[in-house]
């Protein structure tokens, strides 16, 4: 599933709206970089507007007007592309402007411009079409499970705010099953094609018909979200299991959100909080069924439906503790697709016993692919994730782990303890090496916190500032000599074509190196950088990225300390020559995959590993 999202260049407040997609839909769960990725979303200029595979965003701000008012040629290509009643692109309104379009005419715009909780809006919006495109359907209904008791005031609420602000439609029993209907056909005919949002309330456990909703849920596999409005001790239900609840507190006047933040809001705002999690539940359901017994994790009722004795469900994997507690309850073996094919290796009874370089940096290109950061940073955790669980040993150098927006050895550290063996957490399989002046950066009470599951191994070289262009030079080769000699493949992803610190560009001499040493290499192209600048050199094309003369102009500190030691030029710039030498000599230790899923390039990690280390 791919989720584009087109604006203008010039959009106010774009890195808002960035963070508002990646957070909602490339993260399974928001910002969680260990919940995995969602949907692949990517950002396009609206100039370079086609309409992709998936499912599309336009945001329409005055910029974007102008543009397409101003550009008959993109009016009319937006007009061509958009067909009546096309489920998989939406126009969102961010200015009451929008008319002027010669295409508002014809098409539903969403008017967000005049909207409080934008964000918030634009998540029912947005998920409600995903949805709608996904399932092929003109609206999603929500059935509302309650107790009458003690939960019909806030489901009544919740009723009335689905009636009246939502496209949504709603199941709610009083209305909606007729007089003499049979009450349990009605219920589980309504629950088969709802997303299922239940009241927790004192009462809710304590009714029968409560119990057979729920299960009903449950077993047809549906969406479920619960309210906890609890006020005393109260029996939790058998088959609340793995299903998200809101707490609710002062008749919706107060959410608490997965017990970490709390909001005070009108009442309408956390009904649209509560319809969001549920519409982020259904989505995560639709887009991670395939191919899977469950649409997520299971508990112990889901395994109990299934007979077989393997299940799967979507990665990314559940932490070892739980996976163990629920196959010693089940007798059952529970795997995800990649973890699946990682027993079919035979990594899971005989590990990896190899060690691994990854070396993955920010590449100066990264948005031209219509990416961000945290696409990158989720592809450095989900090939640590699986190469863990494999049992390999990894290595990592430089200080990019110890940044505060995202710190890779704190993250790389909590993944190893989720996914190691207990037996073997004595046994450090995470290596990180820096060297001066980098390694004086790192934070001691990090380096304290996770002593226990990795080897630090600092300051290699000599001590120098910041400004020691050639030391520093000096100290990173040694450094990648170090890991060179140490590993036994390289992982490569994007790097810096111009920026670097030294006189080369990093993953240029962490290569050659490699090659140096008859090592494997395998380059990750799509994410742009000095690696795919790599990848067509050795296919035959005229890089100027890769040559000294290029790096001595766009590089100032290069160039600037040129000037100063022009002595040194011809060692520089033999160096690269002997870079792209051995690039043209030994490229068939190369091997190259290409990045269209997180999925789909760890599993071709995994088949290129089996064909190395078992021929």
């Amino acid at each position: 599933m791919k989720l584009n999202i087109y604006y203008s260049k010039n959009l106010e407040n774009k890195q808002k709206f960035e963070k508002f997609f990646i957070d909602n839909y490339l993260f399974k769960d928001k910002s969680d970089y260990l919940a995995g990725e969602l949907i692949d979303v990517k950002f396009y200029d609206i100039k370079n507007f086609v309409k992709n595979e998936g499912f599309n965003v336009i945001l329409v701000d005055d910029y974007l007007i102008y543009e397409i008012y101003n550009d008959q040629e993109l009016n009319n290509k937006l007009k061509e592309k958009w067909n009546y009643n096309d489920k998989s692109i939406v126009f969102i309104a961010l200015s009451e402007n929008f008319h002027q379009l010669e295409i508002a005419r014809d098409v539903n715009f969403v008017r967000a411009y005049d909207k409080d909780d934008l964000f918030e809006f634009l998540f029912t919006e947005i998920t409600h079409d995903i949805l709608r495109f996904l399932l092929e359907e003109e609206r999603l209904n929500i059935f509302i499970s309650h107790a009458k008791s003690d939960g019909r005031d806030i489901a009544k609420a919740i009723k009335e705010f689905i009636d009246s602000d939502l496209k949504l439609s709603n199941f709610f029993d009083e209305v909606d099953i007729q007089n003499s209907q049979k009450w349990d056909d009605k219920l589980e005919e309504s629950i088969k094609k709802s997303l299922f949002l239940y009241i927790l309330s004192d009462n809710y456990a304590q009714t029968l018909w409560t119990k057979k909703e729920l299960i009903f849920a449950k077993e047809n596999k549906r969406p479920i979200v619960g309210i906890d409005v609890l006020s005393n001790k109260n029996e939790i239900s058998t088959f609340i299991g793995n299903t998200p609840i809101l707490k609710l507190k002062q008749h919706i006047q107060e959410i608490e959100v997965n017990c970490k933040d709390t909001y005070l809001l009108h009442t309408k705002s956390n009904i649209r909080k509560i319809i969001n999690l549920l519409l982020k539940e259904a989505l995560i359901f639709e887009v991670k069924k395939d191919k899977t017994d469950l649409p997520k994790k299971p508990d112990l009722f889901d395994l109990c439906k299934i007979p077989s004795l393997t299940v799967i469900y979507p990665d990314p994997p559940m932490f070892n503790v739980e996976k163990e507690a629920l196959e010693n309850c089940s007798n059952k073996k529970i795997f995800t697709p990649l973890v699946a094919e990682i027993d079919k290796l035979g990594y899971l009874k005989y590990p990896l016993n190899k060690k691994i370089a990854i070396s993955i940096s920010e590449p100066n290109d990264l948005e031209e692919k219509g990416m961000r950061i945290e696409h990158l940073h989720l592809l450095m955790i989900e090939i640590a994730r699986y190469l863990i669980i494999m049992g390999a040993e990894l290595i990592y150098g430089g200080d990019l782990g110890y940044k505060k927006e995202f710190n890779f050895t704190s993250i790389l550290a909590e993944t190893f303890r989720a996914y190691n063996k207990l037996d073997e957490k004595k046994q450090k399989k995470l290596i990180n090496y820096s060297a001066y002046p980098f390694c004086e950066k790192i934070d001691v009470h990090l380096k304290t916190q996770n002593i226990d599951v990795i080897e630090f191994k600092d300051c290699i070289g000599e001590k120098c500032s910041f400004n020691d262009i050639e030391t520093i030079a000096k100290n990173l080769t040694k450094m990648r000599e170090i890991i060179t000699k140490e590993m036994d493949i390289k992982i490569a992803v994007g790097g810096k074509i111009s920026g670097f610190s030294g006189f080369y560009p990093g993953v240029l001499e962490e290569v050659y190196l490699a090659l140096k040493e008859n090592k494997p290499v395998i380059l990750i192209k799509g994410f742009g950088g000095i690696v795919d600048k790599i990848i067509e050199f050795i296919n035959g094309k005229e890089v100027e990225e890769l040559t000294f003369e290029y790096q001595s102009k766009v590089n100032p500190k290069l160039k600037q300390f040129l000037e100063k030691n022009p002595k040194i030029k011809g060692k520089i710039k033999s160096k690269y020559n002997e870079f792209l030498n051995i690039l043209n000599l030994q490229k068939e230790k190369i091997i190259i995959l290409e990045f269209n899923n997180y999925h789909q390039i760890i599993a071709d990690i995994l088949k290129t590993f089996h064909k190395i280390f078992n021929q």
